[in-house]
């Protein structure tokens, strides 16, 4: 053991994680209850043996430990700059040491240690200085910060970046510690998982969401949202939520007794079959830019208050003669028109569902009490929906093929892995509410999948038992809602909505400048004759530019991006790679895409900008 290199590595460490090093060094190591024993191999590498109970297990080769490691790396390859890589399980240290000097400083290294006593051990027998003085790799061990593994990992990998993602597990880990290894490496894959899902729904929704944020500007100017539907709506009795799980069918009419004794919010899927049921609910809301038409085509639907993101489709929108209810999701422009009128518009979290934006609203509505009705998250007896939202009978499906996840009533129910992130989603926001507010919240969904937090309970004793309070007439409630803005606030917001058309038009103007750029880039490629000072010339032109279409006004170039996810991620994934080391045609093939990505951005600004002329213009204040 060598007392001196845990307190260089420390030392080294200390740098970049004061906080982590303060930890281990109050840390027990053994509390795995695994040995380390420390060995020799055949080639004369230092190397670990782990011995738990009467199991024991080389985690490098007795015989031959430097092949291995070379044949690891050779496989790797080329790793890109910002590349991000993961290394679950430390070992002795060798591969990380490999791998620290197979890559430039700019990759990005997350290193997942199961074991505290390895880690321990790895740092008392191992100098990492040279590798870890200069640079920040970042150490999760299990039992000292394994919670910041998703933040981390959340922070390091983007879209951009993810073809470069690097997951590697430590030889014989799996084995040894199976589970303990295999949990992060399951977030990391869900993580991917969710971002290409949300990436893929992005790029379903461009034709709408730009557009349907400026032509539903408008009747955000009428100044109606979350915080003003708080204010007033009493919030001391029990709030509802309706989704339209297929176990909706099963207690749909107990809610008739929950009627002005409970705020009854359902989103959009499930207010047809309330309606059909003889329910009215006292709002409902909705998240997706493109809602099909026969989910809301009843008049009375109409007539309902409605809770929305700017975004959501401008054509249920327009029909709506209730009061129209927005909040802030992540639009620039909103954000802004409120701050020009004096006032700060509201925010309300979202999962990906408008299951999860209608519970984060009820939550910040001040309710202490929220009943889960019909949020199965899982394909109840194989089916998507509850029969009456797109189908009088819903189809049964095929679920052979699907994940299994805990059930409310039964052992395992099946359901998709979009729908498995809504579980953890509700999860995880249900913790916090308790830990902050103390929520009640009660799953009176009668099927479907487990949800950790939340009291399971039918649907009858849940309103029973939290019903028991005075009616209150929740539609005069809101119908009588104030708007946001006085004459004073209106006219602030307007005269900042009129100068939105000019913003496009600079985008666009920029975008020409832009594509000149890259069509110089393209000529360089080509030629294969020009300097390597000249290509890097023209890229610090390309990113000046991108940065002064991104500052201009960025309410404005928000929006256009939202046109343009697929051809802003092939542009800006070039970056990940390395300048000096681009091969002509590379470049060649860099400037086309350019050339190509500009012609788009300035098409979708002068849209936009017609867009903004025919919606907010006209407006007066």
């Amino acid at each position: 053991m060598h007392k001196d290199y845990l307190e260089q590595n420390l030392e080294a460490m200390e740098k970049w994680y004061p906080e982590f090093v303060e930890l281990l060094k109050k840390a027990e190591s053994g509390q795995d209850d695994v040995e380390v024993l420390v060995e020799t191999s055949w080639d004369n590498e230092l190397i670990f043996r782990l011995r738990k109970g009467e199991r024991m297990l080389y985690l490098d080769g007795k015989r031959n430990a430097k092949e291995p490691i070379k044949l690891w790396i050779d496989r790797l390859g080329k790793i890109p700059k910002y590349a991000p890589v993961f290394l679950f399980g430390v070992g002795s240290g060798s591969y990380l040491k490999a791998l620290i000097k197979h890559t430039e400083p700019e990759v990005n290294v997350v290193v997942y240690e199961p074991s505290l006593t390895i880690f321990m051990k790895m740092l008392e027998e191992v100098d990492l200085t040279e590798q870890i003085k200069d640079r920040p790799i970042a150490f999760i061990v299990n039992g000292i910060n394994e919670e910041e593994f998703k933040p981390v990992m959340t922070q390091l990998l983007v879209l951009e970046n993810m073809e470069f993602l690097i997951s590697e597990v430590h030889p014989n880990y799996r084995e040894f510690y199976g589970e303990e290894i295999l949990d992060p490496i399951r977030i990391l894959q869900r993580n991917i998982e969710n971002m290409v899902m949300n990436y893929q729904t992005g790029l379903a929704l461009t034709s709408s969401v730009a557009t349907n944020i400026i032509s539903n500007m408008p009747y955000a100017l009428e100044g109606y949202n979350t915080k003003k539907l708080f204010e007033a709506v009493p919030h001391a009795g029990p709030a509802i939520l309706v989704s339209a799980g297929p176990s909706l069918n099963k207690n749909i009419h107990e809610l008739k007794k929950a009627k002005n004794k409970a705020f009854i919010l359902a989103v959009d899927t499930a207010v047809k079959p309330l309606l059909k049921a003889g329910i009215v609910p006292d709002a409902y809301c909705t998240l997706d830019a493109k809602k099909a038409n026969k989910l809301t085509e009843m008049e009375e639907i109409y007539r309902l208050p409605i809770v929305s993101p700017v975004f959501g489709a401008h054509s249920m929108l327009e029909r709506q003669t209730g009061k129209r209810i927005f909040y802030i999701h992540a639009e620039n422009i909103l954000f802004q028109m409120y701050l020009e009128g004096g006032q700060t518009a509201p925010m309300v979290a979202s999962g990906g569902s408008v299951a999860c934006s209608g519970f984060s609203l009820l939550y910040k509505m001040g309710f202490q009490t929220i009943i889960l009705v019909g949020q199965d998250l899982a394909l109840t007896g194989n089916k998507s929906h509850a029969d009456g939202t797109f189908e009088d009978k819903m189809p049964t499906l095929d679920t052979t093929r699907c994940i299994q996840v805990k059930g409310n009533y039964e052992d395992k129910v099946p359901t998709r892995r979009d729908l498995r992130s809504y579980i953890e989603w509700f999860e995880e926001y249900i913790e916090g509410m308790k830990a902050h507010n103390n929520v009640r919240v009660i799953n009176a969904t009668e099927g479907g999948a487990y949800i950790e937090g939340a009291e399971l309970m039918t649907l009858s004793d849940a309103i029973a038992e939290c019903c028991c309070v005075e009616e209150v007439d929740f539609a005069a409630c809101i119908e009588n809602m104030e708007s946001a803005f006085d004459d004073h606030g209106r006219k602030g917001a307007v005269a900042y909505l009129h100068t939105i058309p000019e913003g496009f038009e600079a985008i666009a103007k920029y975008a020409i400048d832009l594509r000149k750029a890259y069509a110089n880039l393209e000529k360089m490629g080509k030629a294969g004759t020009e300097a390597t000072s000249g290509s890097k010339k023209q890229l610090k032109k390309i990113k000046r530019l991108t940065k002064k279409i991104e500052n201009e006004d960025p309410a404005c170039y928000q929006l256009v991006n939202m046109c343009l996810p697929a051809a802003d991620f092939i542009v800006r994934s070039e970056y990940f790679y390395e300048e000096e080391e681009q091969e002509m045609n590379e470049l060649a093939e860099i400037g086309r895409k350019g050339v190509l990505y500009s012609e788009l951005l300035e098409e979708c600004a002068n849209l936009l900008k017609g867009v903004a002329e025919e919606y907010l213009t006209p407006l007066e204040a």
